[in-house]
C-alpha cells in the first residue's frame, strides 16, 4: 500500500502533463497501479490489517510465564521450542507483545509482596546457587560449581560453601556445617520445593518431605518450611544472597582449584559478616548474630559425626545397594527392607533397632564391599562359594594382598581351597599391617603358601613392610638381616630357620 507522500508524487506528476507510463517509471510502480491511484482520493488511508501476532497464540502460556516470573528470553525459548506451533518470529515481535500483556495484566491487592522480618533464632533461609565455566588453573580450565547457600533472617548472617554436585546427602552435610558455623539450631529452615527436601504436595497441598531431610529435622529439632510452589520471593533473604555471590564475591576473581575457591569464599564472608553492615538492618551481621545464638537450639552430639537415614532392601545375594556400590549383610536377611546410616567414613546397617552390618564406605562406584562372615550360613552348602568368597576379600585387602594371591592361585592350584581358608584365618587373627607386611615379605622371598605367612607372623623379628632408604654411599643390599639383626638372639633365629626348612620339606620343595 503506498502511502501520502507516493500518493502525493503521483498526482502532482499528472497535474504537470505526464502521462501514466512516465510516472510508472519515475517511482518504479507498475502503470496500473498508478491508474488505480489517480481514481481514488489523494489522502486515501491504508485499510487496517486484522492479521494477529505469531505470539499470540502463546497468550496463556505467557500468562502462566508471568505469573511464574520466568524472564522474557526463557519465554521466547519456550515458545521456539513448542512442539505443537514453534515460534518463528522476531525476537522483537515477540518482546513487544510480552510487554502488552504485562502491563495489561493487573495485580491483585491479595498479590502484593509484602516484607516482614523474623525474630533472633527464628528463620533460617537456603537455597542453591550455580555458577559455570568458572575458571581453574593457569591453563584456564572451566567447571561447573553449585554453592549452598544459607542466611539467617533476623541478623542477615550468611553462610555459603562451594559444591560439585547438589545431592541429597551433599545438601544435608552442608546444612549441618552449617549449624555448627552458626553456633545452633534455629527453629525454622525455609527451602524452596527441591527434591532433596520437598518429593512431591499431598491432596492438601501441603509438603511431603524428603526421608531423610524429615529425619534430620526430628534428630536436630527444627521444622521444616517450604515456599509455595512458584513463590521464590517468600524467601528473599537467601534468594538475595545467591546474587550478592554471583556480583560481588565472583567477579574478578580467579582460583587455583577447589582449596582455594573455599579459602577465598571464607575471607570474603569473613568480610561481609564482620566488617560490612547489613543494608536491611543498619549493623553488622556477626554482632546480630550474638543475639540470635541465645535463643538457638543446641547441637546434637552426632553433629560433627552424622549418619544419614536410607532404607535399602536386601537383595537375593545378601546386599544391599548405596550409591552404586553393593555391602553385604547376614544371609538370613534376604528380602528384608534395613535402615542405613551413611558416615562420611563408614555405612551402618540396621534391622529394626539391632545393628547387623558395618562397613567402611566406599567413594568409588560399582564396588562390592563383602563381610565373608555374613554368609557361613550359605557356606554350609556351598563349600566351593566359601574358598572364592574369602579370596575375593583378601584380594580386596590391598594390590599387595591380590598379587600374592594370584600367584598362590597359580603355583598351588590343588590345594587353593586349604590355602585360601588357612590365609583367611590367620588374616582374622592378626592386625591388618601386620598381615600385610607378611605377605610381602613371603612374596619377596618367594615362598607362596599359608603356612610361609604363619612362620612370618609367628617370628618375633618380623621386619617391616618398608625398608629403609639405603645410603648413595653403601652398598645396594638385598632382603636380608642387618648387623644388629644378625646379633639377635640365636635360639629364635634358628628357630625360625628350622621351621622354615621342615615345611619346606613337607611341601615337596615348592616355592
Amino acid at each position: 500500500m503506498l502511502n501520502f507522500m507516493e500518493r502525493a508524487t503521483i498526482f502532482y506528476l499528472k497535474q504537470k502533463g505526464w502521462n501514466n507510463t512516465q510516472i510508472a517509471e519515475f517511482t518504479g510502480h507498475h502503470r496500473d497501479t498508478i491508474a488505480r491511484v489517480l481514481k481514488e482520493e489523494i489522502d486515501k488511508k491504508p485499510a487496517k490489517r486484522n492479521r494477529k501476532s505469531a505470539a499470540s497464540v502463546f497468550d496463556e502460556q505467557i500468562a502462566t510465564w508471568l505469573d511464574q516470573h520466568l524472564p522474557v528470553i526463557r519465554m521466547l525459548e519456550l515458545a521456539r521450542a513448542d512442539k505443537d506451533h514453534p515460534y518463528c518470529g522476531s525476537e522483537t515481535a515477540f518482546y513487544d507483545h510480552v510487554r502488552k500483556l504485562r502491563r495489561a495484566q493487573q495485580l491483585p491487592p491479595s498479590q502484593v509482596a509484602l516484607r516482614f522480618e523474623g525474630l533472633p533464632g527464628e528463620y533460617l533461609q537456603v537455597d542453591w546457587g550455580e555458577v559455570r565455566d568458572l575458571e581453574f588453573g593457569e591453563k584456564e580450565q572451566t567447571r561447573t560449581r553449585y554453592f549452598f547457600a544459607a542466611r539467617l533472617k533476623y541478623s542477615r548472617f550468611m553462610y555459603v560453601s562451594f559444591q560439585t554436585d547438589m545431592r541429597e546427602e551433599t545438601f544435608l552435610r552442608c546444612l549441618i556445617a552449617c549449624f555448627v558455623a552458626i553456633g545452633g539450631v534455629p527453629w525454622v529452615v525455609v527451602t524452596d520445593n527441591m527434591k532433596t527436601a520437598v518429593i512431591g504436595r499431598d491432596i492438601s497441598n501441603q509438603p511431603v518431605w524428603n526421608p531423610a531431610y524429615q529425619k534430620v529435622a526430628a534428630e536436630f529439632k527444627f521444622l521444616p518450611e517450604a515456599c509455595a510452589p512458584a513463590s521464590g520471593n517468600q524467601k528473599g533473604a537467601v534468594e538475595n544472597l545467591v546474587k550478592f555471590v554471583k556480583h560481588n564475591f565472583l567477579p574478578g576473581r580467579t582460583f587455583r582449584d577447589d582449596t582455594d575457591l573455599a579459602e577465598q569464599c571464607h575471607q570474603w564472608l569473613n568480610r561481609v559478616n564482620t566488617e560490612r553492615e547489613s543494608d536491611a538492618t543498619g549493623q553488622l551481621p556477626s554482632e546480630l548474630l550474638q543475639e540470635e545464638q541465645r535463643k538457638f537450639g543446641a547441637l546434637p552430639a552426632q553433629a560433627h559425626d552424622y549418619g544419614f537415614f536410607d532404607c535399602v532392601v536386601v537383595s537375593r545375594e545378601a546386599m544391599v545397594s548405596i550409591e552404586s556400590n553393593r555391602y553385604s549383610v547376614p544371609a538370613h536377611l534376604v528380602g528384608r527392607a534395613l535402615t542405613a546410616r551413611l558416615y562420611q567414613d563408614r555405612i551402618e546397617l540396621f534391622a529394626d533397632a539391632q545393628q547387623v552390618a558395618s562397613h567402611k564406605r566406599s567413594r568409588r562406584h560399582n564396588e562390592r564391599i563383602v563381610d565373608p562372615a555374613h554368609f557361613e550360613a550359605a557356606f554350609e552348602r556351598k563349600p566351593r562359594a566359601r574358598v572364592m568368597v574369602y579370596r575375593d576379600w583378601l584380594c580386596s585387602l590391598s594390590p599387595i594382598a591380590t598379587a600374592y594371591v594370584r600367584d598362590l592361585c597359580y603355583k598351588r592350584r590343588t590345594d587353593m581351597t586349604q590355602q585360601m581358608s588357612l590365609l583367611y584365618e590367620t588374616a582374622q587373627k592378626w592386625k591388618r599391617s601386620d598381615f600385610l607386611a607378611a605377605l610381602e615379605l613371603a612374596a619377596e622371598q618367594q615362598m607362596y603358601g599359608a603356612e610361609y605367612v604363619v612362620a612370618l607372623l609367628s617370628s618375633p623379628h618380623l621386619p617391616p613392610p618398608q625398608l629403609p632408604a639405603q645410603s648413595p654411599l653403601s652398598p645396594p643390599r638385598l632382603f636380608g638381616p642387618s648387623q644388629q639383626e644378625v646379633e639377635r638372639d640365636l635360639a629364635v633365629y634358628e628357630e625360625y630357620v628350622a621351621n622354615r626348612d621342615s615345611v619346606s620339606g613337607g611341601l615337596g620343595g615348592r616355592s
